[in-house]
């Protein structure tokens, strides 16, 4: 099977969903005019009325759905050693943490139940998953790493109805954000989340003084859908979005009789009644400062009654929101330690071009401050380990995006940009991108769709795939004058690329051939790139979650000089004829990386737990602790050492 074939139809579904939302938009032989140069692409309301009557207009505009939501998360440079001997949720950047359903502290682990879902859920593989456990609650155990051991300390019952999105534990706090449904991931094309649909989220906090007796401090409901979210030392900076549930309304009105229809509602509509609310601990106020809202300053551009929020949380002082909103479509948030960025895709251009609008907000602590907006060619987001399309450094964002030609000689074309906030106006000014007139080399060949990205420091690595993988280095020192460095041709592709060090890439795929594919590349002279190994797992239709999601995978610095490593993995062999399946938890091992031409990289063991699992297994996830191995299964922990892999303790 051709790899390119999904991806060619994921982009056959989106281009139709665009166009026919630009069908279902009003025309007009004038070319509106564009945005209020000194007030940026976004700007501050002056008063409640103004965002009212934005939020009005939503409602009393011709146009039709538009497809896609995102999530992109950037990347930083590589990881420091950690000052611990053990391993936590794996992060891009080195200072923002990122909320999983899993945690580790080193002494204690907290595994959240998984997400539930409304109906049933048909998984890629076929897979038919229908419910959560019989007893939702949140498990902790303490964990004894000398004997490679742990222990059920306490739990936290959650209602049936209320989903674990994720957890920060922060000192004897611990943050859960939750939800009381779940779409799937947010964003994927395939689950696109009811947007419209009324939903609650909120986080609750709890006291861990005593683990086992956890003290529920601070409960939250919000209006609206999660998004995502990250903490940045005390801050947990939550995203969602709302949209107005309005009984009669018609959300996408196609004709002047559904636009008169809501025009009557409306005008017994007041602001209170299209803001989101926040309840705590009972008590339910508006989640919204409007004069804290921005709008849209384009007329171009089609609007919808959607109000994306950021709000910042004070761990500490939970009730101490702050709240920060803009009246528009966003397409992904990605958040560095000093801002948050949303791509938006531009539709209105369709199907003459796609262009991505980003939106830029500067972060300090519950401070939210709209910086600037800058439009680029091309889509930005696409899901999966593609997240690694945006990454800040030194103020600048860096940023890779695609654009589909939908020519069949060569479908797509990839394009890196450097975006800086302009000096005199609100607004992200291109200083550099590639290709271009002086260095018109593609990224990618033909038909190359673009696979694993990942910005370290001056440097961008890109892998493209048809036939076989390019492995690109880009030379970002200057920004103004991007440029492809060095290129590596060898056979599969990468989803993800991990930095082992200055020198070296780890990098996560397919081989060609069939089975997961991990190489290590030797990027020291980054004008010639070289592979210093690779090992291929099981044969077609083998995965690892890690591919896709990259709190599964697990890297541990500098024990003894070697790198160790885990990614959980769903093996197939058909060797026999027969056909038989593993999971399991993949352990490796990098060694001699001070010296990248004698590198190497090395499979030292599996660690498969007597118990088979369910054939759908939502969530692995794997923590090192000096020699021992912790190895979560949706629920289930498991544990070996990592020098005898086969002698599995557990259940815990």
């Amino acid at each position: 099977m051709n790899p390119n074939f999904g991806e060619r139809a994921f982009y056959v579904i989106v281009l139709s969903s665009l166009l026919l939302a630009v069908a279902g938009c009003s025309s007009s032989s004038d070319t509106p005019a564009g945005p209020e140069k000194d007030a940026g692409l976004l700007r501050q309301v002056d008063s409640a009325q103004e965002l009212e009557a934005a939020l009005k207009e939503g409602f009393t505009t011709i146009n039709s759905t538009q497809a896609g939501d995102g999530l992109a998360v950037g990347a930083s440079g590589p990881a420091p050693a950690p000052e611990s001997n053990f391993t936590g949720t794996y992060t891009q950047e080195q200072n923002v943490d990122e909320f999983d359903a899993v945690r580790y502290d080193g002494a204690h682990l907290y595994v959240a139940p998984r997400r539930f879902f409304n109906c049933c859920f048909i998984a890629a593989d076929g897979a038919q998953n229908t419910g959560e456990p019989a007893q939702p609650s949140i498990r902790i155990l303490a964990t004894d790493p000398a004997n490679a051991s742990a222990t059920a300390v306490s739990e936290i019952p959650l209602e049936d109805d209320i989903s674990v999105q994720g957890m920060y534990v922060s000192g004897d706090r611990m943050f859960a954000l939750t939800a009381q449904a779940m779409y799937g991931t947010y964003g994927d094309f395939w689950t696109m989340p009811a947007i419209w649909a009324p939903e609650k989220l909120g986080y609750r906090v709890y006291n861990l003084t005593d683990k086992a007796n956890p003290v529920l401090e601070t409960d939250v409901s919000i209006d609206g859908v999660f998004v995502d979210s990250r903490r940045i030392g005390n801050i947990v900076y939550i995203v969602s979005r709302y949209a107005p549930n309005l009984p009669g309304i018609i959300y996408f009105p196609t004709s002047s009789a559904h636009v008169a229809n809501n025009q009557a509602l409306l005008a017994g509509v007041t602001l209170d009644d299209m803001l989101p609310t926040i309840t705590i601990d009972g008590t339910t106020q508006s989640l919204v400062d409007p004069t804290s809202c921005y709008v849209s300053n384009d007329d171009r551009m089609p609007h919808y009654p959607v109000i994306t929020s950021i709000t910042a949380v004070p761990i500490d002082n939970p009730e101490a929101f702050v709240n920060t909103c803009y009246n528009d479509e966003m397409y992904g948030a990605y958040v560095s330690e000093n801002a948050i960025y949303f791509p938006q895709v531009l539709s209105y251009l369709w199907p003459d071009e796609t262009r991505t609008r980003i939106h830029k907000f500067a972060l300090q602590g519950t401070g939210v401050a709209y910086r600037g907006s800058g439009d680029i060619d091309g889509h930005v987001w696409r899901g999966g380990q593609a997240d690694f399309r945006m990454s800040e450094q030194g103020g600048d964002l860096r940023v890779m995006a695609s654009q589909y030609t939908m020519n069949n000689q060569d479908f797509v074309d990839h394009l890196l940009y450097v975006l800086r906030e302009s000096a005199t106006e609100p607004a992200l000014d291109i200083v550099g991108q590639l290709p271009n007139a002086a260095r018109p080399t593609p990224i990618g060949k033909p038909n190359e769709d673009l696979y694993g990205v990942r910005f370290l420091g001056d440097r961008a690595y890109a892998v493209t795939f048809q036939r076989i993988d390019p492995l690109y280095v880009i030379d970002l020192a200057d920004p103004a004058d991007p440029f492809i460095a060095g290129e590596l041709e060898v056979t599969g592709f990468s989803d993800f690329l991990h930095p082992v060090s200055d020198d070296l890439l780890l990098g996560l795929g397919a081989e060609q051939a069939g089975g997961l594919k991990l190489e290590l590349f030797d990027v020291s002279d980054i004008s010639m790139p070289l592979s210093r190994g690779a090992v291929t797992l099981g044969s077609t239709g083998s995965w690892s979650e890690a591919r896709w999601n990259r709190h599964a995978f697990t890297y541990q610095a500098d024990i003894n000089g070697v790198d160790r490593f885990t990614i959980p993995a769903s093996l197939y062999d058909d060797s026999s004829g027969t056909g038989v399946w593993q999971h399991s938890l993949e352990m490796f091992e990098i060694r001699d990386k001070a010296t990248p031409d004698l590198a190497s990289l090395l499979q030292v063991g599996s660690i498969v737990p007597p118990q088979a699992p369910d054939l759908w297994v939502e969530r692995n996830r794997a923590y090192l602790h000096d020699d021992t191995v912790y190895y979560v299964q949706d629920e289930t922990v498991w544990s070996a050492f990592w020098t005898s892999p086969t002698l599995v303790n557990g259940p815990f």
